[in-house]
């Protein structure tokens, strides 16, 4: 196995930053809480557990939301650029897997890929070890039961790394404790890809704002990230090549399945429950229809790709 999958947890914990006014007053043990109570309901969105949109073009049927969301992890792939790394083994990060289907898909298509996930909680690495055996997979996986900003992971060994819908859930607009771990963990010259919302305004209209918030706190999300400010962390902490590509188009097709999954989801769950949701089920549900509400605040929000090379030197913030 490559040297990536030997831990060292011997790390000191971060600075936190004061949260900015767009954060609310989620915690980390509210994610948790929150990705432990709804893990199984991911699966009427997908039935691998691909826990994020889907990515649409020419050739794929809009209707067919599994295909979409596959097509979202190989566009995230892709945009890694493994291809220009050395031919032999690699190994790449998963930062916040959630049930691992991204890793799945690409260690499935690249018989020498290996991988390390990441997530803090727990839950979603016993669906991942399953899901990965049923794939025949599993050999060529870890699952690190970690935080993202200090993974314990050895330094600058990781051929490439992602976040897909994931690095929102770091703290502050500018998600600098993920960064800084992420430009830690790869290798100079390696690639990074977050897939995810983001705040085009640090002070977004009253209404987009209310909707932020009500959506981030029901999906127990501190704030999404600002695009300046994230873009500004990536060149503070050594990446280059910085890339940002709106996907809010490619999106939009899965994003128009909310509303009938979302609502045949509740009837059927109410039902099953006797009228009886827990608080975060409720809650999960309510965020949901933000979701697609949220997309249509054009200059407030974008969802987007932007990716970056880690710098080949040591130029890094302290």
């Amino acid at each position: 196995m490559p040297d990536v999958f030997q831990p060292d947890f011997r790390l000191p914990t971060a600075a936190r930053a004061t949260p900015p006014a767009v954060e609310g007053h989620v915690s980390r043990e509210d994610t948790q809480d929150y990705f432990t109570e709804v893990a199984d309901d991911y699966r009427a969105w997908s039935p691998s557990y691909n826990m994020h949109f889907g990515f649409w073009r020419l050739g794929l049927n809009p209707f067919r939301r599994e295909g979409m969301l596959i097509e979202m992890n190989r566009t995230v792939g892709r945009a890694l650029r493994l291809d220009t790394i050395t031919v032999g083994p690699r190994c790449v990060l998963d930062l916040g897997c959630g049930a691992g289907a991204t890793t799945r898909t690409l260690v499935g298509d690249d018989p020498a890929l290996h991988a390390v996930t990441v997530t803090n909680v727990p839950v979603q690495n016993g669906i991942a070890a399953r899901l990965d055996a049923r794939a025949g997979v599993a050999d060529r996986i870890a699952h690190v039961e970690a935080d993202y900003t200090r993974t314990g992971l050895p330094a600058a060994q990781a051929d490439g790394a992602w976040a897909l819908e994931s690095a929102c859930y770091a703290e502050g607009t500018a998600k600098a404790d993920f960064v800084r771990e992420a430009a830690r963990l790869l290798k100079p010259g390696a690639r990074l890809v977050v897939v995810d919302g983001f705040l085009l305004r640090r002070r977004p209209g009253r209404l987009a704002g209310w909707l932020h918030r009500l959506w981030a706190d029901n999906w127990a999300v501190p704030t999404l990230a600002v695009r300046d400010d994230f873009t500004a962390a990536l060149r503070a902490h050594g990446f280059e090549d910085i890339e940002v590509t709106s996907l809010r188009w490619r999106v939009a097709p899965s994003a128009l399945h909310i509303p009938v999954l979302a609502t045949r989801f509740t009837l059927a769950e109410l039902w099953k429950a006797r009228g009886r949701l827990s608080p975060w089920r409720r809650k999960h549900i309510v965020a949901s229809y933000c979701a697609l509400a949220l997309g249509m605040f054009w200059r407030d929000f974008d969802y987007a790709m932007v990716s970056a090379t880690r710098a080949a030197d040591e130029r890094t913030a302290s």
